[in-house]
């Protein structure tokens, strides 16, 4: 059901005017198995152009939000998963992988500003160590800055912005060479990889679109 309403919300959006969307190689989140799905977040809907995207997905939401008036019965009946806990939130991913459901991660935590440098936290790379599940890699930009943090919701720029989600090739852990050293430097290690990715991924994009 929340699929279905984003993808609805997200049409309306594209069909009011308000958004265009570009999409490349979406079809791999419609057909994902038990893999985590990383992606960078600039601004409030990522995760919306995301589930509209994946009929059945897990995701992580603030424990703000799991215990919300309106919006805390319809997360926790969906199964995602509460960031009260860091060390059982671990476990709970590693769990839903092994459950056969692909599980969305934004890395950075929180969005991040238009103008700052990627920062990654390590919950992400903690969960890929230990459930050893693909990385499916997806490239956010959104053009002009739009929803991006600190900016009131209601505040969008005058003109369409264009939001572009570009699923790259899986990445498999082995690549990383992170695999035989102790999991706090195995875990420091591909977090600043991953960073790295992601900050030449949209290198790459923003040269291409200039």
């Amino acid at each position: 059901m929340i699929h279905k309403f984003f993808g609805i919300l997200v049409w309306l959006l594209r069909h009011l005017g308000v958004m265009r969307l570009e999409t490349h190689n979406v079809q791999i989140l419609r057909n994902a198995g038990p893999v985590i799905i990383l992606a960078n977040h600039p601004t409030y809907i990522d995760v919306v152009v995301l589930i509209s995207c994946i009929p059945y997905a897990n995701c992580i939401v603030k424990s703000a939000l799991w215990r919300n008036l309106f919006y805390g019965g319809v997360v926790r009946a969906a199964g995602y998963l509460s960031n009260d806990n860091p060390d059982a939130l671990i476990d709970d991913c590693v769990a839903s992988l092994a459950g056969g459901t692909p599980l969305i991660i934004f890395p950075e935590g929180t969005r991040t500003a238009p103008g700052q440098s990627l920062r990654f936290v390590r919950g992400a790379a903690h969960i890929a160590l230990k459930s050893r599940a693909t990385i499916q890699p997806v490239v956010i930009h959104c053009d002009p800055p739009t929803l991006t943090k600190g900016v009131k919701w209601y505040k969008i720029p005058p003109q369409r912005f264009c939001f572009s989600i570009r699923v790259r090739p899986p990445l498999e852990l082995p690549a990383f060479n992170v695999g035989d050293e102790p999991n706090s430097i195995a875990a420091r290690k591909l977090t600043e990889k991953l960073e790295r990715y992601f900050t030449c991924e949209l290198m790459i994009y923003e040269r291409t679109i200039v």
